[in-house]
């Protein structure tokens, strides 16, 4: 419902400002993550609005780590644009599985092409880094079927991969109830991370840990290298020690000891 775009972002504005006149100038932002879902669901327009914010109302180091989440089923060229005049240098991508079957299942439906399409344009427009998302334990995914999908990752070359466990908790998620009779046992689920285990070690991806890959090269393969990896309860990250401030539904902060 994009009637709601600017009454959301008028609070969400109000809310920087609000932490804004208490924190000041006196730190600056090392790392900035735009997320919580699908931020591309915000015209080109209203995320330069909201980026500008940000740099308006807060000192950006000039080494700052910018990333964002986008979704290439609605993501366009002029979203990565803004984004890129922005500033912003890392993109993660969710897919979950180009599987046909899995991705109907799942009610979402997103061709190889377009995602491949989509990673071809950033890096046109300079994006140094592009993550992927995928998920194992998802209605009707085999190891075979996922390897499937493992090769079409690998054409795409993404600098990170992460591979998430699928929970299914329909007494929370009620509609997760119809997923239930497809799902893969364990037995084959844990095949399944193995394949993505064994396949994307073989082609050269480090596996840093948990639920991450990343390309040699790459700054969590180097921060894993040189022991100043560090992990928070968003995931791995190479900004250890800094405090971390949340804006909008759902956000959440950590300062100091103390979680927001």
């Amino acid at each position: 419902n994009h009637s709601r775009e600017d009454e959301y972002l008028a609070l969400l504005e109000r809310e920087i400002d609000w932490v804004a006149d208490r924190l000041g100038s006196r730190r600056s932002v090392v790392q900035l993550h735009l997320g919580g879902g699908t931020p591309t669901y915000f015209t080109p327009a209203n995320l330069t609005r909201i980026g500008q914010k940000l740099r308006t109302r807060f000192a950006f180091d000039p080494d700052i780590e910018m990333g964002v989440e986008v979704d290439p089923r609605v993501t366009t060229s002029d979203h990565l644009m803004a984004l890129a005049r922005l500033g912003f240098n890392r993109l993660s991508m969710g897919v979950q599985d180009f599987d046909p079957r899995v991705q109907l299942a799942i009610n979402r439906i997103q061709p190889y092409a377009a995602t491949r399409d989509l990673v071809e344009k950033a890096r046109t427009l300079g994006f140094p880094s592009v993550n992927m998302d995928l998920i194992f334990g998802l209605p009707f995914q085999t190891a075979e079927s996922f390897s499937r999908t493992i090769d079409q990752v690998l054409e795409i070359a993404p600098d990170r991969l992460a591979v998430y466990s699928y929970a299914n908790v329909p007494w929370m998620k009620k509609h997760q109830q119809l997923l239930v009779p497809n799902l893969p046992d364990e037995k084959t689920k844990f095949r399944i991370f193995q394949t993505a285990l064994e396949r994307f070690s073989a082609a050269g991806y480090e596996y840093i840990g948990m639920d991450h890959f990343a390309k040699p090269a790459d700054d969590l393969a180097q921060a894993r290298a040189n022991r100043t990896l560090h992990r928070n309860f968003q995931g791995y990250t190479t900004k250890a020690g800094t405090d971390l401030v949340g804006f909008g539904m759902s956000a959440i902060g950590s300062v100091g000891q103390t979680y927001v």
